[in-house]
């Protein structure tokens, strides 16, 4: 039997990534199949002391006068 799998970089290698990255439970399985941990997709910046210090000068206080600790 013949495995339908295209190679990688063809047009339609191609076009399958992008129907991929559009859909989550694609993109869960392809990471899955090729051993990766699935992700959310979502990343966020590390959460150490200097973000947290720089945190007013990146978005501001809320309200004048509130403390943002």
């Amino acid at each position: 039997m013949k495995d339908n799998i295209p190679k990688k970089n063809t047009r339609q290698w191609i076009k399958n990534e992008k129907l991929i990255a559009k859909n989550p439970v694609l993109r869960s399985a392809r990471d899955i199949a090729e051993g990766f941990k699935p992700s959310s997709g979502i990343t966020t910046g590390g959460n150490d002391q200097a973000y947290k210090d720089g945190w007013d000068r990146i978005f501001g206080k809320k309200k004048k006068g509130e403390d943002n600790e």
